[in-house]
């Protein structure tokens, strides 16, 4: 991490003090008139483009002693300006993970009038969508700009899994608020990226069950006379008579004395089953891909393929079902991460800059903002 803190000033560590260095100095004029009374020190926190602004600095000027800052009343004098200064300013440069401008150098003058920049130059990131890749947020913040030349980048999304179903939200990449803040600025350069990470992919949808078997049987029953029932859970498809199985005759001593032709004949019936058995599960759908972030600058966004994993049944005819569907790509930079047949969704995109009480400006393209603003 890189960031260095510089002013506009200190003016007047030694020599004489004009008016007209003064008039130079914090008017930004080279000529024309410059007023004692135009040269007090400003509180005004809703003054925009104070003359001589209020900061730490300018309240504790070396003057004589004991020390003093500049005036904001009538007893105004010009060595009161000895080492005051007009602008402060922070420059980061490298690569910072989750950069946080609030903490910087900034010397109690977030809350004073001073007009401030922070230049983020290099490159911010995060590897969690939980956290911003640069944040601000300190409360009553007046007159500053965040000018953005560098890279900022949100973290990617996790694709949906069997847990999860639904793709990971992508984080964002600046995220500004201030509670009670006054003239809160982002300023987009021309070669600036600040970028919201991709929404993580859905789940891939389980295949379809495959189709359902029969399991069948038959048996014959049979008695002379009649039939016994089918077993049960069995059910009866027909029945007949087959040949004789018991004569009556009569006897008379030792011999018969006649017979009839048959008394008893032998009786068949026929038994059949049929029971349905489940149909085979389909296969698992592939996991989600990975939104584009920071945590997956270059790495691929594509789904899981598919699994041919299904079961095959109960049996007796039953198959099992097709393989699961690929699970969604993952979001490019700022985009929503890709919905698939699931019960889930794809995941939102992050914001390339979120929070509130700021105003954008600047160059506003494809090529600087991916995502929200």
């Amino acid at each position: 991490m890189s960031a260095t803190v510089t002013k506009e000033g200190p003016y007047y560590s030694s020599g004489a003090i004009s008016f007209s260095s003064l008039r130079s100095n914090f008017k930004k004029s080279s000529s024309g008139s410059v007023k004692a009374s135009e040269l007090r020190r400003n509180t005004d926190v809703n003054n925009t483009e104070p003359i001589v602004p209020d900061c730490t600095e300018n309240r504790t000027t070396v003057s004589v002693s004991p020390q003093q800052g500049i005036s904001t009343l009538n007893d105004l004098k010009v060595s009161q300006f000895r080492n005051s200064i007009k602008y402060y300013y922070i420059t980061q440069t490298g690569t910072d993970l989750n950069f946080n401008i609030g903490s910087q150098s900034w010397n109690n003058n977030l809350v004073r009038n001073i007009r401030k920049w922070m230049y983020l130059n290099g490159t911010t990131g995060s590897n969690s969508t939980g956290s911003s890749a640069a944040t601000f947020g300190t409360a009553n913040t007046v007159n500053l700009t965040i000018s953005v030349s560098g890279s900022i980048y949100g973290a990617g999304g996790a694709g949906g899994t069997s847990a999860t179903v639904s793709g990971g939200s992508g984080g964002p990449g600046l995220s500004v608020s201030s509670s009670g803040g006054l003239n809160i600025k982002v300023q987009v350069n021309s070669g600036a990226k600040i970028y919201g990470g991709g929404g993580g992919g859905e789940k891939g949808a389980n295949g379809g069950p495959g189709s359902g078997g029969v399991c069948t049987g038959s048996t014959t029953t049979s008695g002379c006379g009649g039939a016994p029932g089918c077993p049960g859970g069995w059910y009866e498809t027909g029945g007949w008579s087959g040949g004789c199985c018991q004569t009556y005759c009569q006897w008379c001593g030792w011999s018969t004395c006649g017979c009839q032709p048959c008394s008893q004949w032998q009786r068949y019936r026929s038994c059949a089953y049929s029971n349905p058995t489940s149909a085979g599960t389909g296969g698992t759908g592939g996991d989600g891909g990975p939104g584009r972030g920071y945590n997956n600058f270059s790495g691929s966004l594509s789904g899981s393929p598919g699994i041919d994993d299904g079961s095959s049944g109960g049996g007796c005819g039953s198959t099992k079902g097709p393989a699961g569907s690929p699970g969604g790509p993952g979001g490019d930079w700022g985009d929503s991460g890709t919905n698939t047949p699931s019960s889930g969704n794809g995941g939102p995109a992050g914001a390339a800059i979120t929070g509130s009480n700021y105003t954008v400006i600047g160059t506003l393209n494809a090529s600087t903002i991916q995502g929200s603003y």
